[in-house]
């Protein structure tokens, strides 16, 4: 894969740091918080109030994984914030705008009919009412996301995330015309911040590419990586992941909101690694959601990679805290990718722990 190389990259370079690496034999179960903070390893988990997360710390820890020293590459893609997820309102207001004119056509293709073939105008309230409840269940779309998230509590920002995911392999899409050329790039990470008014992210995942050239495919590469936005995404170019690989990666920040970790446990290979992150100039950690997603990343000119076809993806495991709380899936909302109108990625919500993201609609 190709790197930028400039300046500005190489000084974002030096917001992702090392830990020092545990000694040979290490036990994660009996290492004391001082230990753990040494070797970049979060905290565990109080089982009173987080026990999901408690349950996931004490297997991960269990497993006697080897530990690498990560070596940073630049990444030639860039990740972007989803400020504002749109949310699949249009066609119900139009409809409900109609009803209220007396213009409600009684088609049964149409989505409001079922709503309000049998209702009055005096029943304009309660027809608002299941609007709302409608509405609540209905995906929100984003040209570049597809996923789920969690929202943060009044009391306190949400501090952690986690997820585990088989790294998916991808093909270029077929059209009418054939394998257009270029690379197909998909991105699967864990995060927080990004969306709901916050313009910044820290997240960390995989990453799965495809390349066609003269109209053939010709070759697919597997990488991990993370960052904290606005600064450019890294590759941790010493940690292999291959398709179908089974991967666990949680994003925290232990010490507050100006300072990130990203944890990788590859659990095929054995291998775990931990990166330190400090945040871009002026930007700190809100917390107002945390997220598992399937991304179309941006390219270094700000315009979307072509989209593989990735198949499918399960997160399992999916759970976020705050100092207090534990969120699931549960509370959470689902996201489609949608672009020039054609749904390209879905997220469903399988149970309280499992999302499942799908390409196509």
């Amino acid at each position: 894969m190709a790197v930028r190389n400039n300046s500005r990259a190489e000084a974002e370079l030096k917001h992702f740091h090392t830990f020092r690496l545990p000694p040979r034999g290490f036990n994660v179960l009996d290492a004391s918080d001082r230990e753990l903070m040494l070797h970049g390893l979060p905290r565990r988990p109080n089982p009173e109030t987080h026990p999901l997360l408690a349950d996931k710390w004490s297997r991960l820890a269990a497993r006697r994984f080897e530990f690498i020293e990560p070596k940073f590459e630049i990444a030639p893609f860039k990740r972007s914030v989803d400020v504002a997820l749109v949310e699949r309102r249009r066609l119900i207001e139009q409809e409900l705008l109609r009803f209220e004119r007396k213009e409600l056509v009684r088609d049964r293709g149409k989505l409001m009919f079922d709503l309000a073939f049998d209702l009055r105008l005096s029943d304009r309230v309660d027809l608002k009412s299941k609007i709302a409840e409608l509405l609540a269940l209905l995906p929100e779309t984003s040209s570049n996301w597809s996923g789920a998230y969690v929202k943060r509590p009044a009391s306190e920002p949400l501090m952690t995330v986690t997820g585990q995911w088989n790294v998916n392999g991808v093909s270029p899409p077929f059209s009418a015309t054939g394998l257009a050329d270029g690379t197909y790039l998909c991105g699967v990470w864990v995060g927080i911040d990004g969306t709901q008014g916050t313009n910044d992210v820290l997240q960390a995942g995989t990453g799965s590419q495809c390349v066609v050239t003269g109209g053939k495919f010709v070759s697919t590469s597997f990488f991990a990586w993370t960052e904290w936005f606005s600064l450019g995404s890294i590759v941790v170019a010493n940690f292999p992941v291959a398709a179908g690989d089974e991967i666990s990666c949680t994003v925290c920040a232990p010490f507050g909101n100006t300072h990130g970790t990203a944890l990788f446990n590859n659990l095929t290979s054995g291998l775990t690694t931990t990166i330190g992150i400090n945040p871009p100039a002026a930007v700190s950690l809100s917390g107002n959601v945390a997220e598992w997603i399937v991304e179309d990343p941006s390219t270094a000119s700000n315009t979307l990679y072509p989209f593989p076809n990735y198949g499918s993806t399960f997160f399992n495991g999916c759970t976020a805290g705050t100092k207090s709380f534990e969120f699931n899936l549960s509370q959470a909302k689902e996201i489609d990718m949608v672009q020039g109108g054609v749904t390209l990625s879905s997220g469903v919500i399988q149970n309280k722990s499992t999302l499942w993201c799908h390409y196509g609609p």
